[in-house]
């Protein structure tokens, strides 16, 4: 057996873990790696895309291996260059870009596995973001190629604008990667999964799509793949374990012990025990001990405090917005104070996709705050008409006249929607990670101008010289505690330890020697 870390060792993120038995290989995630993107883009800085997969293999965010989208290969570029490996499926951890980001590169015919959350989140963000192609994981629109010329052309205007209009031409055009959800799934998920969009200026129908989503199961992989529901900052995250013919490995995507399914994190390191090779990550490892705040007990009582403080007052919320289990915690501190929490649209959508997938998720006092756009797009039409969310709009109106009555689950993104809420005071609160570079420093800068115009008071962070400064006790963190990996470590017992998400892999190395494998291949 054969372990490859193209990505994800000696950094946090950009997880590319290829495992191979030379006849049959898979990926444990395709992920984007924001350190590496970093240096070199930011905002009016970007990959271009017209050059297909060119950038990407330049700028060594993807490996030089030939699996990519036949459309996105310029024509200049040498395929024979290339390594050939076989990859018969994408094993998905969680849907953070930093696990899945690039798998839409990768060639349409290679299926993806995951839960049915993280498919729902992945295909919900894919339909209400940009339109980017390496985050076209769900489906894609295949480009064509001009006469005598390197790069290919790009297909979706035509299909906006409904010169193509047959059920032959989406067929060419729009196509659906298959699907290995790693639990039985409903109908209305499918449902969820192949909308595409039912209004007039949708060239493709949702019909046409429904015929190219391949649903399969885990049997048609070629070995034997279970996976099972692990703590994190995102639902829907899972751990994988392979047993091949003569191996048991296990990896842990991004894991911790602290949260909501804090219980299931253990039942996957009890499947696991016994591996012969364990991919564990290693976010928080270090030699510095550092408290660990839980979601309930330590974030949902600090924040309902500072709530219960501004009665009467506009009260924010900033959290990630994938981080579903804090949201909930809001929803029960805006509803134990009198208030209704209100989120923006792409996160009532992302809901929606959750509750497809069968996830509990209590609606009760959500609301969505409609920001303004010049042009709806079908997914937000589709929001509003929903039996679900179509009572569930409020206006910045209403806020303005009874700011005591609501949460705004807004961040720097949604600071904007001040202009039209036109608050007099009230509270910020921080409850997400700490800024880790400079930019989002500056970040911090940006939004504190904005909440000194408006009198809102801050929490969870502060501007100290010109920095930002935060207090502890608001966020929890998503990845496991150093005392945990040991003790997920000690558990599994396995043969051989593969660090990876981690800035410190000495770290594993210094306790547990020679079992710790750092090398780009590792053979077994």
């Amino acid at each position: 057996m054969l372990l490859r870390l193209y990505d994800g060792a000696n950094t946090v993120g950009g997880n590319k873990i290829y495992l191979t038995d030379h006849r049959h290989g898979v990926f444990l995630d395709f992920g984007l790696n924001f350190v590496e993107y970093n240096k070199y883009f930011k905002e009016f800085i970007d990959l271009s895309f017209a050059r297909g997969i060119h950038d990407f293999l330049e700028m060594s965010l993807v490996p030089k291996v030939d699996i990519y989208r036949k459309d996105l290969y310029p024509l200049y570029l040498r395929r024979e260059d290339m390594d050939k490996i076989q990859v018969d499926a994408v094993l998905i951890s969680h849907a953070h870009a930093d696990h899945f980001g690039l798998v839409g590169l990768l060639d349409i015919d290679i299926p993806i596995m995951a839960s049915p959350e993280t498919l729902a989140l992945i295909k919900a963000y894919q339909d209400s973001g940009r339109t980017k192609e390496h985050y076209s994981v769900i489906y894609s629109v295949i480009r064509e190629p001009y006469e005598n010329e390197p790069f290919y052309k790009d297909t979706r205007a035509l299909l906006k604008k409904k010169r193509i209009g047959n059920n032959k031409a989406a067929d060419k055009y729009m196509l659906f990667r298959k699907l290995i959800p790693t639990e039985a799934i409903s109908a209305n998920f499918k449902e969820f999964i192949t909308n595409l969009g039912t209004g007039s200026k949708q060239a493709y129908k949702t019909e046409v799509a429904k015929t190219h989503l391949k649903f399969g199961d885990p049997e048609e992989l070629p070995w034997k793949i279970e996976s099972y529901t692990v703590d994190h900052s995102i639902y829907g995250a899972v751990g994988f374990v392979i047993h091949t013919d003569s191996h048991k490995i296990a990896y842990t995507g991004d894991l911790r012990a602290h949260g909501e399914r804090s219980r299931r994190t253990w039942e996957f390191v009890q499947a696991a025990k016994n591996s012969d090779v364990l991919i564990i990550e290693g976010t928080r490892v270090s030699s510095d001990k550092e408290h660990s705040y839980t979601e309930e007990k330590d974030v949902k009582e600090n924040c309902s405090m500072v709530v219960s403080e501004y009665d009467g007052k506009i009260v924010m919320a900033d959290f990630s917005s994938r981080n579903f289990e804090r949201l909930t915690i809001f929803r029960e501190i805006a509803r134990e104070n009198g208030r209704k929490l209100v989120i923006t649209e792409k996160d009532a959508y992302a809901i929606s996709g959750l509750l497809s997938a069968g996830t509990d998720i209590d609606t009760d006092s959500i609301f969505i705050y409609p920001k303004a756009y010049l042009n709806t797009s079908w997914w937000q039409k589709e929001l509003s008409n929903s039996e679900l969310w179509k009572d569930r709009y409020v206006n910045p109106i209403d806020i303005r006249e009874s700011p005591g009555e609501y949460v705004l689950a807004f961040s720097l993104y949604d600071i904007t929607n001040l202009l039209d809420i036109k608050p007099d005071g009230g509270v910020y609160i921080y409850s997400s990670t700490e800024a880790f570079t400079e930019e989002m420093e500056l970040d911090f800068i940006t939004l504190n101008n904005w909440l000194v115009k408006y009198g809102i008071m801050s929490v969870g962070f502060k501007i100290v010289d010109g920095r930002p400064v935060f207090e502890r006790g608001y966020h929890s963190s998503g990845h496991a505690t150093p005392e945990d990996i040991e003790k997920i470590i000690d558990i599994v017992d396995p043969d051989i330890i593969v660090p990876v998400h981690t800035e410190h892999p000495e770290w594993f190395s210094e306790k547990y020697g020679d079992k710790v494998k750092t090398g780009r291949e590792i053979i077994f």
